[in-house]
């Protein structure tokens, strides 16, 4: 795009502005005709360091007052700034090519409708200006007004300090570098701001300027405190290698827009877009041939863009270079910022993307989620990060695969690590599939490690298993290091690696997490209430309608629908919303039907499945996502078909559950005593009776149909009575996993107390004492159970076990068992005995 010089055109219209008013002023104000000129009312511009800001601009009025907007994907902004008060002072906060950038701008009333930019250029006059730093300035309760005369003195002197590099990259001499537009495409001013750093030091209110494509030229220094220390003009060397390094700049990003192109209106064939990767090319243990298979047969491809390119480590001469982007998709782009590397073909002289190079798939991020939806639980918040390794031909390890690591935060300025997360390969997943240690359990958890709370926002010292949140800070190296031997954890509580790392691989800490009373208080989405009834009435074959709401702030990311068996088997359908404004999602009953249970594994002898949608927001800023699931206990294959009565209190009867009563904690529909309970055992019973001691009970691991691991610990040296209980655990998502933080409770075994009945019950009870940060405050359950049914041999490995509860909560129950109609009844089979 040409540049304009927006500053004439400004005092030009500004003039003739003043004329006409004296001219309306003369004429007593009569009724014309003419049309009334709308008044304007936003800043606008572009928002760049060598690629668009992916962030926000904030402007603030003179008065303190301020109003921010997203920049677009092209850094473009617009800002009303109706009710502010001028002069104004602007800010743009976010990343560019992975680096985190804060910088400022300064404009007057008569820049409204007009153009401002923001860039480190412009944050650089402003320091000058104000003789401060411009994040001091913009900070400021009580700023001084700019003084025009020296906003354009500083601008002149820093095109004089620049004009070396602006001539060799053809930029106009008529640039101005507060108020022309230009385009954030590498060419004109922007290859300026690709070639120019401008890094300011705060304490020592001190500028460098830098040359960063020709190394060998020396910085200059600015002082922003000194207005007349500008006869220093930044060096170059050869005009030509400049010149050249900005045509290979453009060239470079220029594969990222006709990668764009490609997928703007559909999906490219193979052949059309294999030139622009190299024959080398690896990204997070994917090949040329896969990747190109995987984004030309995938309609969610449809839409792609790339973004924010900015080059660095560039060497024309050799031909290689390293590249950071983002990716999005329909205009929404991806606040992580991925870098790969860039070589020049010998044959063609074109640039192709060779990829990250990196031997397996890594990633890092921060993420809440709320495991039981509202009104239940809180939600916790960790980091998500995990190795995955599919193609052990490329390892160079004689196809041995990756098999533990460490992912390491490292100071980014003393270098010292501040945490490390152990990662390994559990004996039950496939190789190459190398999750996060937890010291404290001494198992492995997926992708999942937790931070260090306790309750919302209370963060303590970090304990076994978990990571304290206070020690990122942007700038810090994320650090990960792949190893083939399996992890040692001859010491659970001490795991270690063994032997030297086949790669090693970093990223920067682009962000810090959110603090976490915040995350937990507003950031989750939610599904709508049609939504948690569709779910509570699904049934496999079906259609199934998600839909959802977000919190101001955020985006929708991601959805899963998954449906489990006992065993653990499970169909998932991950779909990447990529930030669309969708606010609904329908999934085809033959993604859910009894053809994909059977493809998945799932057990056809379950009578229940479990159901769970969980949806994913991201902050628009950070990118941190905060998820939030829904869970809902299915029909499974194995289900009765005839529906358990309603009513009579006969084998068969259950009370029926309201999930969303009581705030989201959920309490029985129609509510019974602990005699109707009895009734309804002893009829099932009929005359076997099931009497059991704590002994037979102390030692045994339970998985229901819904996945809950239940552990009854040893009883020691108690007596598993109610005075004398023994301890066990719920494992809310199974025996393979323990994302979801353990509950824990007490146990003990009870002889009936109905006339004539000859059974027993084991008791269960859990409160928030025994469960802190975990358990709501003041929240208890209890839930007495009776065993019906047994298919096995009871007590050996395998056994499937019926069972019959009578389940009391703090919000809709008495302390009191035996007195009043406050609880429920209900049927649980599939209690399979590991």
């Amino acid at each position: 795009m040409e540049e304009t010089n927006s500053k004439v055109t400004r005092n030009v219209l500004l003039g003739s502005l003043i004329t006409a008013m004296l001219a309306v002023a003369g004429c007593g104000g009569g009724s014309g005709g003419s049309a009334e000129v709308p008044v304007a009312t936003t800043l606008s511009g572009t928002a760049a360091a060598g690629a668009p800001i992916i962030g926000q601009v904030t402007v603030k009025g003179s008065l303190g007052v301020t109003k921010s907007a997203l920049i677009e994907a092209d850094g473009t902004y617009d800002v009303d700034v109706t009710g502010l008060t001028a002069p104004y002072r602007l800010r743009a906060v976010g990343t560019v090519g992975g680096k985190t950038y804060k910088l400022h701008s300064y404009a007057e009333a008569a820049d409204v409708g007009g153009n401002v930019n923001i860039t480190p250029f412009t944050d650089l006059i402003v320091a000058n200006a104000a003789s401060q730093v411009a994040e001091s300035y913009f900070d400021s309760a009580t700023p001084a007004d700019l003084d025009p005369a020296e906003v354009d003195a500083q601008e002149a002197a820093l095109q004089a300090k620049l004009q070396d590099v602006f001539n060799a990259l053809g930029v106009a001499t008529a640039i101005d570098l507060l108020n022309s537009t230009f385009s954030a495409d590498h060419s004109g001013l922007d290859a300026a701001l690709d070639a120019v750093r401008i890094e300011v030091d705060p304490a020592l209110q001190i500028a460098t300027i830098t040359n960063l494509l020709e190394p060998a030229s020396t910085p200059i220094v600015d002082s922003v405190t000194d207005a007349t220390d500008n006869t220093d003009v930044l060096q170059v060397i050869d005009p030509v290698t400049l010149s050249d390094a900005a045509t290979d700049t453009q060239a470079i990003a220029g594969v990222f827009d006709l990668l764009t192109a490609a997928f703007t209106n559909g999906l490219p064939t193979s052949s059309a877009i294999q030139d622009y990767f190299a024959d080398d090319f690896v990204s997070d243990d994917e090949s040329k041939a896969l990747l190109l298979t995987d984004i030309t047969t995938d309609p969610d491809a449809i839409g792609l863009m790339f973004s924010g390119v900015v080059v660095s480590n560039l060497d024309s001469a050799a031909g290689t270079a390293e590249v950071t982007f983002n990716f999005g998709n329909n205009g929404v782009l991806e606040s992580e910022a991925e870098t790969w590397f860039a070589a020049k073909n010998t044959v063609s002289g074109l640039w192709q993307l060779r990829g990250d190079q990196r031997i397996v798939d890594t990633y890092f991020g921060y993420h809440c989620n709320d495991y039981d939806g509202p009104g239940g639980f809180e939600g916790s918040c960790g980091i998500n990060t995990q190795f995955w390794d599919e193609d052990f031909s490329n390892n160079n390890t004689a196809n041995a695969p990756i098999a533990s690591g460490t992912v390491k935060i490292i100071d980014g300025t003393t270098s010292a690590v501040k945490a490390t997360v152990f990662l390994g390969t559990p004996g039950y997943t496939a190789p190459g599939d190398v999750q996060v240690y937890n010291e404290q359990f001494g198992d492995f958890q997926g992708d999942w490690k937790g931070f260090s709370v306790s309750g919302i926002g209370q963060v303590t010292a970090a304990a076994a298993g978990d990571i304290d949140p206070a020690v990122f800070a942007v700038g810090d190296t994320i650090e990960y290091a792949l190893y083939t031997a399996d992890l040692d954890i001859t010491t659970p509580s001490v795991p270690a690696v063994v032997g030297s790392p086949v790669a090693t691989y970093t990223d920067t800490v682009q962000f810090v997490p959110s603090p976490v009373e915040t995350l937990t208080s507003n950031k989750y989405p939610a599904m709508t209430d049609a939504t948690v009834t569709a779910m509570s009435g699904f049934t496999l074959g079906n259609d199934l309608t998600v839909a959802w709401t977000v919190a101001t702030g955020t985006r929708i990311s991601e959805i899963l629908v998954e449906v489990s068996d006992s065993a653990g088997n499970r169909i998932e359908i991950w779909d990447w919303v990529f930030g669309t404004t969708a606010t609904s999602k329908t999934y085809a009953s033959t993604a859910l039907d009894s053809a994909a249970a059977t493809s998945a594994g799932l057990l056809d002898t379950d009578a229940t499945y479990n159901l769970k949608v969980r949806v994913y927001a991201e902050d628009e800023l950070t990118g941190q996502d905060h998820s939030i699931d829904y869970n809902t206990v299915i029909p499974g294959p194995a289900a009765v078909v005839t529906p358990p009565p309603t009513s009579g209190l006969t084998c068969g009867y259950e009370s029926g559950w309201n999930d969303l009563a009581d705030g989201g904690l959920g309490a029985p529909i129609t509510p019974n005593s602990f005699a109707d309970y009895e009734s309804v055992v002893t009829d099932c019973l009929g005359v076997a009776p099931s009497i059991f001691t704590a002994a037979d009970v102390a030692g045994s691991v339970y998985v229901d149909g819904g996945l809950e691991a239940v552990t009854f610990d040893a009883l020691g040296a108690a007596l598993g009575t109610e005075l004398d209980p023994g301890t066990g655990t719920y494992d809310d998502d199974g025996l393979a996993s323990s994302v979801e933080p353990l509950i824990n409770f007490e146990w003990w075994v009870e002889a009936a107390t109905c006339a004539g009945c000859t059974h027993s019950y084991v008791v269960v009870y859990a409160d928030d004492s025994m469960n802190i940060g975990i358990l709501p405050p003041g929240f208890w359950f209890r839930e007495t159970i009776a065993i019906t049914d047994v298919i096995g041999t009871p007590g050996v490995s395998g056994a499937i076990t019926t069972m019959y509860r009578y389940s009391e909560q703090s919000n809709y129950s008495d302390t009191d068992r035996a007195v009043g109609t406050d609880a429920e009844i209900w049927f649980s089979p599939n209690n399979v005995l590991q």
